[in-house]
């Protein structure tokens, strides 16, 4: 793989519009490339996945009164447009519903989507940031004609969040989980004056793009999963809850989270092991339970078990075909913390 910083300095956007060969230029990717890329039961090479691609049977179904419905070009490339970096979010949020024709599947997607807004945070635009992953992902969208998750309870289902495109393992493995917006990572770095945790890091993806924006930020994650791609290569390895009894419990320092899949009770413990009054979420805000818990939503749970913590700030973040994805921001009423 070529340095982070040269891939950025490089960067001029997808190369023909074609989301693996750009993955093979970007990362020189040989030419009889044999990696398998995995994602759950999910395994195949690039050349398997290129195979799948070329059918043109991986395009996203909605569908109304039981007929399917052709997504226009240009519904899909306004719901990206929501998270460009060139717009203010909110704005284009409303724009998107706005223009929409009524009773569209378009429509739905932008009636839930702000529905579910929550943000006090005014984000300044920029033509200058640069993120390789948001270009990918926007014509991952053209590609699957996906539109905006629903509030449709097929998105909600615990077996259907495991279902996986099979270009997104290539993204899982190059650039990570989750988009990191524009709009994402100033509020994040607002917040984070007095440094950031990124908890289960993954690849480093959101820890390169906080420090490019000069936020000091250090990776905690315990290297168990596979990434064909590292961003950073100062990976603190350890247990996210050691870590914080070992470090004050992460005092002054906010707690970000993203992404990090249900296993056992270590989300649990570890948000019970953080000391400090901030805490950001990235991952599904339906009920599939995929990130966080597996008996509710992050949301139920601080309601519940968080008394102290008060949510404020939960925005929409870019989604795949059939995921519904958000950062989430809580503070502690008992400590300091105030946006």
């Amino acid at each position: 793989m070529p340095p982070p910083d040269e891939i950025f300095a490089n960067w001029r956007g997808l190369v023909d519009h074609n989301i693996l060969a750009t993955i093979r230029t970007t990362f020189e990717l040989p030419s009889e490339d044999n990696y398998v890329y995995r994602a759950e039961s999910f395994a195949m090479t690039l050349r398997q996945i290129e195979e799948q691609v070329h059918t043109g049977n991986l395009r996203w179904k909605y569908q109304a009164h039981g007929q399917q419905i052709e997504i226009p070009s240009a519904d899909i490339t306004a719901y990206t447009s929501i998270f460009s970096p060139t717009t203010h979010t909110a704005g284009a949020l409303t724009s998107f519903h706005s223009n929409a024709k009524k009773g569209s599947p378009r429509a739905t997607v932008a009636e839930y989507l702000q529905s579910r807004r929550l943000s006090p945070f005014k984000i300044p635009k920029s033509k200058a940031h640069i993120n390789p992953y948001y270009d990918v992902w926007v014509q991952s969208c053209q590609l699957t004609t996906f539109l905006g998750p629903l509030p449709n309870p097929s998105y909600s289902h615990p077996l259907n969040a495991k279902q996986t495109h099979p270009v997104l393992p290539v993204l899982y493995h190059h650039f990570g989980c989750v988009v990191p917006t524009w709009e994402a990572l100033n509020i994040i770095a607002q917040l984070g004056k007095g440094g950031v945790i990124d908890m289960a890091s993954g690849n480093g993806y959101w820890t390169y793009m906080l420090r490019r924006m000069n936020v000091e930020v250090v990776a905690i994650d315990n290297m168990a999963s596979e990434y064909r791609t590292m961003w950073i290569s100062n990976t603190v390895k350890a247990d996210g809850i050691e870590y914080l009894r070992k470090n004050a419990g992460g005092q002054g320092k906010v707690l970000l989270m993203v992404y990090i899949v249900t296993a056992g009770t270590f989300t649990r413990r570890l948000l019970e092991a953080y000391r400090g009054d901030r805490i950001i979420v990235v991952g599904t805000q339906n009920r599939n339970r995929y990130t966080g818990f597996t008996d509710c939503t992050m949301e139920e749970y601080f309601e519940k078990e968080m008394t102290d913590w008060e949510k404020v700030c939960r925005i929409e973040m870019p989604s795949f075909a059939g995921k519904d994805e958000a950062m989430f921001i809580w503070e502690n009423n008992c400590g300091k913390a105030t946006i």
